[in-house]
């Protein structure tokens, strides 16, 4: 599938490979929590640098990802081919591929990367406040929103 030529968007090419999708699934989530659109577009070629190049350089945002066959990577169209501005040279982890997708997306906003994190880090345990903090806004709003007026939620206090 060729990507739209006017629609502006990252462009990821992938590999096709059996932990492709669930890459890209996670890849897709980082991009898509920081609200930036993305096209997939799937390639033969499986080396990360080559596709995230040609995604780049196809890209009207100019930023292009590749999920090769033992890698990833992130490339700026202003870089060298062979010089993608972030890579990971094995196979890494869900939480690191949608880090991925973060910094993708941060590059078109043009706001600070994320920092790298390690392979063993576990999404759920990084986020677990944050969902709280989302979920807590959540109750407080349909309290107040309600006609039965139940009052504050009192906050939850952390034992780990």
């Amino acid at each position: 599938m060729l990507p739209d030529q006017n629609k502006p968007c990252i462009l990821i090419y992938l590999a096709p490979h059996p932990s492709g999708e669930e890459k890209l699934r996670e890849v897709q989530a980082g991009m898509e929590e920081e609200g930036i659109p993305y096209t997939v577009v799937q390639s033969n070629e499986t080396n990360a640098a080559a596709l995230s190049y040609e995604g780049a350089s196809k890209s009207k945002l100019g930023v292009g990802v590749g999920i090769g066959l033992e890698d990833l990577c992130i490339h700026y169209v202003k870089l060298p081919a062979q010089k993608p501005l972030f890579s990971l040279q094995e196979a890494g982890s869900p939480v690191q591929w949608r880090h991925f997708g973060y910094n993708a997306a941060r590059l078109v906003k043009g706001i600070p990367f994320k920092d790298r994190p390690s392979k063993n880090e576990s999404y759920e345990t990084n986020h677990r406040d944050d969902l709280y903090q989302v979920v807590y806004r959540i109750v407080q709003k349909v309290l107040q929103e309600s006609a039965q007026g139940h009052g504050e939620v009192k906050a939850w206090s952390k034992t780990l």
